[in-house]
């Protein structure tokens, strides 16, 4: 099933690789270089999942997650973080922060179609 899915990364070709992976599989893509961009493309884009790298410059992925959380569909949306922080603490913060999803980069294409796949239709 297809899917609009935002992808925020200000790494250009961690986003090029992540959105050309989705456009492949079928799907639907938005991209946003940093937080701030996220927030605003999704209140355009209306996407049902949002992708976001944590350490982003001017807003980091916690506040645009905690952000994309209050907006309009903001709780049906399922949030994924895709960082390469992976300790434990790191896992409480997106946790805390509203992710439905921590993943560590890199991530490959089967883990990805998975994830997708545990959406409710």
């Amino acid at each position: 099933m297809t899917k609009r899915i935002l992808i925020a990364d200000d790494d250009d070709d961690a986003l090029s690789g992540l959105a050309n992976l989705l456009t492949g599989m079928g799907h639907e893509v938005a991209l946003a270089a940093n937080g701030s961009q996220a927030v605003d493309v999704a209140l355009q884009f209306d996407p049902e999942v949002v992708i976001l790298d944590l350490g982003m410059p001017l807003v980091d992925g916690l506040a645009a997650a905690r952000a994309l959380r209050k907006l309009p569909n903001g709780q049906a949306r399922m949030l994924v973080a895709l960082t390469g922080w992976g300790q434990p603490q790191h896992r409480e913060m997106t946790l805390d922060a509203g992710f439905d999803v921590h993943l560590v980069k890199p991530i490959s294409a089967d883990q990805l179609q998975f994830i997708l796949s545990m959406m409710q239709p």
